[in-house]
């Protein structure tokens, strides 16, 4: 029973969160989160413990988010689960981010780009770099910001025309400071 109640609060809950009705979303993911302890289900607790961080972190809440996530990173560890361990490093990264701890966030984002590496995971690893690219280019560390980018282009498995021609761009301006 507690596991069919948890994927009815999930569903809900992500319902909800995508038509942005945050504090119901937040409602049934805590709800989806007790479903699936009492369950014994670890990784979908730590799933809707992601889900609560990221909810606190969208309003602000950040001492309750760091809780949640942390938390959810430590369930994924345990689990093994290293491409949702590495999401919610990202998401933590996200966190320090919008506090301005720009040390913790680039700690945060560099171990989430090598997890999702170790799990081949090239789309989340480049998404958590062009994520740290963005930190350092807000930090006005321009050349880190490039190398950052050009990482994150680099491990991309599609890149588009544009995309493309901007990893050469950013390949060229890097060979001139070397």
């Amino acid at each position: 029973m507690h596991m069919e109640e948890a994927k009815v609060a999930k569903a809900s809950g992500m319902t909800l969160f995508q038509q942005k009705n945050y504090p119901e979303a937040l409602a049934a993911f805590t709800a989806a989160e007790a479903a699936f302890g009492a369950a014994g289900d670890e990784h979908g607790r730590a799933e809707m413990l992601n889900n609560i961080g990221v909810i606190h972190r969208l309003q602000r809440r950040y001492e309750a988010a760091m809780t949640a996530m942390r938390t959810a990173a430590e369930l994924f560890a345990a689990a093994g689960d290293l491409p949702r361990q590495a999401m919610t490093l990202g998401n933590i990264g996200d966190l320090h981010a919008a506090q301005k701890n720009h040390d913790e966030a680039a700690r945060a984002y560099s171990d989430a780009s090598e997890l999702f590496a170790r799990a081949g995971v090239p789309s989340g690893q480049s998404q958590v770099l062009r994520a740290l690219s963005l930190l350092r280019l807000r930090q006005g560390q321009f050349i880190a910001a490039m190398v950052h980018m050009e990482q994150s282009l680099r491990v991309k498995e599609r890149r588009g025309p544009l995309q493309a021609l901007f990893l050469r761009m950013l390949r060229f301006a890097l060979g001139i400071f070397n």
